[in-house]
């Protein structure tokens, strides 16, 4: 176990993505001449910079990181403790920026459940240019010795005490929560003219569509074209068989490319076509840190003005394409808004976040009453968690969560998975995965400036994607809390980065992935089939999932919706 020092000893380099590799050297340039650990990086470097320490077996309990540095630029930097095997499952973070020029000293909290494997403390830098690194520690702490200030610190970075996670006791139990929590007796009575009970009638039962969003990201491809190919039919079918809902998106820099010019001619031929398929419609986002457009931007404008342009927006699509939407995402990546500075970066800038979102929230559902209205975010860490809290205390309507989960790097691993979801079902709210990314090719580190090399689905990536999406949906499905899923780009031909995440291949063709969500969706998390009334005229199924449904019996038919917290009980009145 580390106990301070200088950070030469035991740390490995375990940066990814960097276009030129870090130099290190020990100098005697920390504070009063100490001996530190220099790394230079070539300025925007695209990647990301990890110093690793790996621990074996840490006692089970809390440990306080800390870390002392200086940089020569303003950086982000993160202390993690983490699993030492992908995928990884973090017991506690800090992330803060950190001024240029004099010494910081970070300090963060990680709670290590009774485990037996090791653990990587990890220093992460966002592309710096000189780091001096002076001292690390991983240091066992008494709770109960802490002083007040520092057990809220504690309380606030680790969130609120969830239970244990048992890997396999909860892979095992998955089926049996699915039956407790998607499913519920459906009745059906049938009865003649006179109301007399019909023994023996045959009674089918057809679903008709899922109540729990399976959704995918919009592709506008999907769009009849005169001059479309087989490809894209296939394409367009594919879609079709296994969503019920589609994320659309429309971006600021791009819906409002000028002063007052907004393209609705481009989003509501989208929701028309997903309309006329019976297609849910979620739009993604109102209001995006790095979507302020470039003309804003070159108004240099004040906070007000800034304010002013969001509430022009607001009122402007709240008249055309808002209301056309299912649910919205009306804030997307908020936690670490300020992270890239833009045109709009101040308006939620300071402890007066909440208040703002708060604000917003309420005049968007006051001009779009009927659409759900989400905050979405990739920071899955309490901080999420804190904010979201903040904001409903603030009196803002957060109708419902959003979760991305973009894992072209690297997957969540259950334990991760299950906590960020117990932790935010805390707040009794709706949580969707509105980003979901799974590659079928090797998983690897990237960056986000310059283009990546090709990046091929492989039958081994693919395999493993099946296998990992299949787990994933199945545990997502069985929490109680959750209520849909959308897949991002479900198609390899426009896929973000040119990851191979789709379950499409490039020409259609689908993947594994593709056949095993078929099947939990389109028939095992489906029921359906013909059944016999008792002597009493009646039919129970005491598992039917939920969803809407068609039951026919003697020729007549009618048509419902059966869930958990409100079950059928249909009554079908027969001419014989």
């Amino acid at each position: 176990m580390p106990t301070g020092g200088r950070v030469a000893a035991d740390w490995h380099d375990g940066s990814t993505a960097l276009l030129q590799p870090a130099v290190f050297a020990v100098v005697p340039e920390g504070e009063n001449g100490r001996p530190c650990q220099r790394v230079a990086l070539a300025g925007r470097n695209g990647g990301i910079f990890r110093l690793v320490q790996t621990v074996a077996a840490p006692a089970p309990g809390l440990y306080r990181l800390t870390l002392r540095l200086r940089t020569s630029v303003p950086v982000q930097a993160e202390l993690v403790l983490r699993t030492t095997p992908q995928p990884w499952t973090s017991f506690g973070s800090v992330r803060e920026t950190v001024p240029a020029g004099s010494w910081r000293e970070l300090t963060g909290y990680a709670r290590v459940p009774d485990l037996r494997g090791t653990v990587d403390f990890v220093v992460l830098l966002d592309d710096p240019g000189t780091v001096w690194l002076e001292s690390a520690s991983l240091r066992a702490v008494d709770e109960a010795a802490l002083t007040p200030a520092e057990q809220e610190r504690v309380k606030w970075l680790l969130g609120p005490a969830l239970p244990p996670v048992d890997e396999a006791q909860l892979i095992a139990g998955t089926d049996a929560r699915i039956l407790a929590n998607r499913t519920a007796s459906l009745t059906v009575h049938v009865l003649d003219a006179a109301g007399r009970p019909r023994a023996g009638i045959p009674v089918r039962v057809e679903p008709l569509g899922h109540r729990f969003w399976f959704g995918a990201g919009f592709d506008w491809g999907l769009l009849p074209r005169a001059d479309e190919t087989r490809v894209d039919r296939w394409h367009r079918e594919a879609f079709l068989r296994l969503f019920n809902a589609a994320t659309v998106s429309f971006d600021a820099d791009h819906y409002e490319p000028a002063p007052g010019l907004y393209r609705d001619d481009e989003v509501l031929p989208a929701l028309d076509w997903l309309d006329a398929h019976g297609l849910r419609a979620r739009g993604h986002p109102l209001y995006w840190n790095l979507a302020a457009p470039d003309w804003l931007a070159a108004a240099a404008p004040t906070v007000d003005r800034a304010r002013l342009w969001m509430d022009h927006l607001l009122t402007h699509a709240s008249a055309t394409i808002l209301p056309r939407f299912a649910q919205v995402d009306v804030f997307n990546e908020v936690v670490a808004w300020d992270r890239y500075p833009t045109a709009i970066t101040p308006v939620l800038a300071g402890p007066g976040k909440a208040a703002v979102m708060a604000d917003y929230l309420r005049r968007f559902k006051g001009l779009n009453p009927n659409v759900v209205a989400m905050v979405n975010d990739y920071d899955t860490t309490p901080a999420f968690y804190h904010l979201l809290r903040a904001v409903i205390d603030q009196g803002g309507p957060v109708d419902a969560i959003g979760l991305q989960s973009h894992m072209q790097a690297r997957r969540w691993s259950v334990t991760q998975m299950w906590n960020i979801l117990n932790r935010l079902a805390l707040l009794q709210r709706p949580i969707y995965f509105t980003e979901l990314s799974v590659p079928s090719g090797a998983p690897r580190d990237f960056n986000f400036r310059p283009a990546n090399p090709p990046w091929p689905t492989t039958p081994e990536g693919e395999a493993a994607q099946a296998d990992y999406l299949e787990l994933f949906y199945r545990l997502a499905y069985s929490h109680p809390a959750v209520a849909g899923i959308t897949y991002w780009d479900y198609s390899d031909r426009s896929a973000w980065l040119g990851c191979p995440v789709g379950l499409l291949r490039k020409d259609g063709t689908p993947k594994p992935a593709y056949w095993r969500l078929d099947h939990l969706i389109n028939q095992a998390w489906c029921t359906r089939g013909e059944f016999r009334t008792d002597a009493n005229g009646v039919v129970v199924i005491p598992h039917a999932f939920e969803g809407e449904y068609r039951l026919t019996a003697g020729g007549v038919s009618v048509r419902g919706v059966h869930s958990p917290d409100r079950p059928w009980t249909a009554v079908i009145v027969t001419n014989g």
